[in-house]
C-alpha cells in the first residue's frame, strides 16, 4: 500500500479510540517542534495526547505543556533519569525514580500544570540495552551469568509499588511502558528476565506494551502486534525516529514506514482502544503526521505474515524461562567449583 493511497475517512474514526504520541526531545528541539502551529493543530484534530519525556524541569518545557493543555491536548508526564543513572527506570535505580517523580511533582505544582497521567518507563538500563544491540551474544551471556538475586528484584518491586501508590495519592493516573518479553515471563511464572535485565513488574492503571516493529528482527516484525496484542492493556507502535542517541546508534536508527505504521495501528485497534505512537517528532520529520489525521484506524490492516513464527518464538522463550531453576543450579555449581591452584614455583 503506497502512502498516498491510505484511506482518508476521518468521519469513521471511532470516538472511543485514544491516540497518544510519545515525544522525547531536549528543550531546544522541543521548542522548535511545537513552534510549528500545525503540530498542535493536528493533535487537536486527532483528539490525540502527548506522552512527554520530562528531560528537564525548565520554564520552557512548562510553557509547551501549558500551551498543549490550553488547546485541550492531554499531556502525560513520562519519567526518565539521567543516562548515567540508567535513563529508563529499572530494578537498580528505584530510589532515584522516586526522587525524580517528587521533583517533577514539585515542578508541576510550581507551574500550575495539568497532567493527565504519569508514565513509568521500565526498561533495561540504557548502557546494557546498547551493549545488547551491539554485541548480542556476548552481552546476553554476561547478563545470564550476572543475574541479580531474587531478593533484589523483590525489593525493587516493593519500592515501585510504593511509588505507584504515592503517585495515585497525588491524584494522577499511573501508566507503565514495558517491553513485551515481560508478558512471557509472567506466563512462565519465573523471574529470570527481571533478574537478568533489571525489569520490574508492578501493577499500574494502564500498561503499554511497546510493540515497535522497527526494533525486532525484520523476519517477524509485522507480526509483533498480532502476536502480543491480546496480552496488552494498551499498545505502542513505531518507531518513526528519534529516541536516545546512544541506543538508536546501537540498533542502527531503524524506522518504520507510514504504510507499516498504519497497519500496526489498525492491528492494535483490534485489541485495545488505547494506541500509542513513538514518536511524535519522527512522524512530523517524515511527513506522516498530517496524513495520520485522515486515516481510519479501524479499517482492516494488511494481513500480517509470520504470525505463527512470532508465536512459536514466544512459546520457545517461555520454555527457556521455565528452566530458571536449572540455570540457578548451574550458577551455584559454577560459583562453588574450586579454582585450580597454580603450581608452586
Amino acid at each position: 500500500m503506497a502512502a498516498e493511497t491510505i484511506e482518508a475517512t476521518p468521519e469513521r474514526r471511532r470516538a472511543d479510540s485514544t491516540l497518544t504520541y510519545f515525544t522525547e526531545l531536549a528543550a531546544a528541539p522541543m521548542l522548535a517542534l511545537f513552534d510549528r502551529p500545525e503540530v498542535i493543530d493536528h493533535l487537536v484534530a486527532q483528539r490525540a495526547g502527548v506522552a512527554m519525556a520530562i528531560l528537564d524541569l525548565s520554564d520552557e518545557r512548562a510553557g509547551v505543556l501549558r500551551a498543549l493543555t490550553a488547546r485541550g491536548v492531554r499531556v502525560h508526564a513520562w519519567l526518565v533519569l539521567d543516562e548515567v543513572d540508567g535513563y529508563w527506570l529499572t530494578a537498580d535505580n528505584h530510589a532515584l525514580a522516586r526522587e525524580r517523580y517528587r521533583a517533577v511533582r514539585t515542578w508541576i505544582a510550581r507551574h500550575e500544570l495539568s497532567v493527565a497521567a504519569v508514565g513509568l518507563d521500565i526498561e533495561v538500563p540504557i548502557a546494557e540495552a546498547a551493549a545488547l544491540a551491539r554485541r548480542p551474544i556476548r552481552e546476553l551471556a554476561r547478563l545470564i551469568l550476572d543475574r541479580r538475586p531474587r531478593g533484589e528484584i523483590d525489593r525493587a518491586a516493593e519500592a515501585y509499588a510504593a511509588l505507584v501508590a504515592e503517585i495515585r495519592a497525588d491524584g494522577f493516573v499511573v501508566e507503565s511502558y514495558h517491553i513485551p518479553l515481560l508478558v512471557d515471563e509472567r506466563r512462565a511464572r519465573t523471574s529470570f528476565l527481571r533478574r537478568m535485565l533489571g525489569l520490574v513488574d508492578v501493577a499500574v492503571d494502564r500498561e503499554i506494551l511497546m510493540l515497535y516493529q522497527s526494533h525486532v528482527p525484520a523476519v517477524w516484525g509485522p507480526a509483533l502486534v498480532a502476536a502480543y496484542g491480546a496480552d496488552a492493556d494498551a499498545i505502542g507502535v513505531g518507531s518513526t525516529g528519534g529516541g536516545v542517541e546512544v541506543f538508536e546508534e546501537a540498533i542502527g536508527h531503524r524506522t518504520i514506514g507510514l504504510p507499516d505504521l498504519v497497519d500496526d495501528l489498525r492491528r492494535a485497534a483490534r485489541f485495545t482502544d488505547h494506541l500509542y505512537v513513538f514518536s511524535l517528532e519522527g512522524c512530523v520529520w517524515n511527513g506522516f503526521f498530517a496524513k495520520l489525521s485522515s486515516v481510519d484506524l479501524h479499517a482492516p490492516p494488511r494481513r500480517a505474515r509470520r504470525v505463527s513464527v512470532a508465536r512459536a518464538a514466544r512459546a520457545t522463550l517461555r520454555g527457556l524461562l521455565r528452566g530458571e531453576p536449572y540455570w540457578d543450579l548451574i550458577g551455584r555449581l559454577r560459583r562453588a567449583r574450586p579454582r585450580a591452584r597454580k603450581p608452586a614455583p
